[in-house]
């Protein structure tokens, strides 16, 4: 039984992945498109334990390395103006990639402003983003 499957139970079971550090080009601004800028990241992702309670087998769990790669490959390659619009692409990648049915997704962007760090958090479930197959690739 898939994660998918077992998602329509209460249980909830979360992976986060805190502080990962990207380089991307992001910016409003033209100079922000002159080189990359550092992000960071909070990703935490629901899915079920189920299986890997009872298999202790990565291909039941989320591979938070492979999914870390994934999503810096991602920003590095992406170059937007936003972070709105970098984080529903990091959304899209997610749930069309990994057995998960919500995610809260956090990007600090620390040298946008002098002062103060600025961030945007959105929390998305499976169902809000239509994507319910997940690619093999």
């Amino acid at each position: 039984m898939s994660v998918i499957e077992n998602s329509s139970s209460r249980v909830t079971d979360r992976v986060t992945i805190e502080g990962l550090y990207v380089e991307a080009i992001i910016g409003f601004y033209h100079w922000e498109h002159e080189e990359a800028q550092p992000l960071v990241l909070d990703i935490t992702m629901g899915t079920n334990f189920d299986a890997v309670f009872e298999s202790d087998a990565l291909e039941h769990a989320l591979d938070y390395h492979a999914i870390s790669r994934r999503v810096k490959k991602y920003c590095q390659e992406s170059k937007v103006h936003l972070l709105e619009y970098l984080a529903g692409g990091i959304l899209k990648l997610l749930f069309t990639h990994y057995p998960v049915t919500d995610v809260e997704l956090k990007i600090r962007k620390p040298h946008a402003l002098r002062d103060a760090v600025p961030s945007v958090t959105c929390y998305r479930t499976r169902k809000q983003m239509g994507i319910e197959q997940i690619s093999d690739s």
